[in-house]
């Protein structure tokens, strides 16, 4: 007789990555058990990291045998709908139910988000953004989202609002991940000034998240392209001239806004790519 129960043995199989053993040690408890939910929840996180649809929808069908399924079950469920058998559709329903029992969980309402996103539910995506807090992170992801839909002007909202609420709660001189969530923030909203034909404040803004990420040197081959639109032909060339020596491989990136603004192809001509 074994001194571990089957569920002891069965988390002592998962944790060396034992996964078959592990689901030795728990179909058979199980088969005797079969409404033993801390078993079905056990075996199903197995099946969910084992490849193949077979494996997915085994963990769904132990899953759906849960009685009074949690926020957290649902969640599961979800990713098992969105990797294990690619159904963003059904992942983003789960994602609903989860967000039903959790309230106020940031981290199910974010997933949600990504799930409407990237099933194209845009409206219902902004409506859950504005349901959240007016913190940093939220907004940043709502000027991405309204960025995506091409409400520019709402973006450069969105993003100047995110940097002021971090500006108060972080120091972004003393504290590298701040300056580097500072540096995305100003350059998205740099794109979104671009999108809107003010290239002198996309610029400034290029030119500031490139202080904030100086190994990032896309941002200063953008100010130089913002520099070009705005009509500062010397000072447009010395900045690509520059980030080009150092990564010539940026030119395709130059390229890419030449197809968007025509006008730069004498700057690209000039630069020799």
């Amino acid at each position: 007789m074994s001194l571990y129960s089957p569920l002891q043995l069965a988390e002592a199989f998962i944790r060396t990555g034992e996964l078959a053993d592990a689901l030795d040690a728990l179909n058979p408890h199980l088969a005797a058990n079969p409404t033993d939910e801390v078993a079905l929840r056990l075996r199903a996180a197995v099946l969910m990291r084992l490849p193949g649809e077979d494996h997915a929808q085994a963990a769904l069908a132990d899953l759906s045998h849960i009685k009074e399924p949690t926020a957290e079950d649902f969640v599961q469920q979800s990713i098992i709908w969105q990797i294990g058998l690619g159904d963003w559709q059904q992942a983003m329903l789960m994602t609903e139910q989860a967000r039903v029992r959790s309230g106020a969980d940031e981290r199910i309402a974010e997933r949600l988000l990504i799930l409407y996103e990237q099933t194209g539910n845009i409206d219902k995506a902004r409506a859950l953004i504005h349901e959240q807090p007016k913190n940093w992170r939220w907004l940043q992801l709502a000027g991405d989202l309204a960025q995506k839909a091409a409400d520019y002007e709402v973006a450069t909202a969105y993003y100047t609002q995110a940097l002021t609420d971090l500006d108060a709660k972080l120091s972004a001189t003393q504290n590298a991940i701040t300056r580097n969530i500072k540096g995305m923030l100003v350059g998205s909203r740099a794109a979104a000034y671009l999108k809107l034909s003010q290239p002198k404040a996309a610029e400034t803004d290029y030119v500031a998240a490139a202080e904030y990420l100086p190994t990032d040197l896309s941002y200063s081959l953008m100010a130089g392209v913002a520099a070009a639109l705005d009509g500062q032909h010397e000072r447009a060339y010395a900045l690509c001239q520059s980030v080009l020596d150092d990564e010539p491989q940026l030119a395709d990136m130059l390229h890419e806004q030449v197809v968007l603004y025509p006008q730069l192809a004498p700057l690209v001509e000039r630069l020799g790519f």
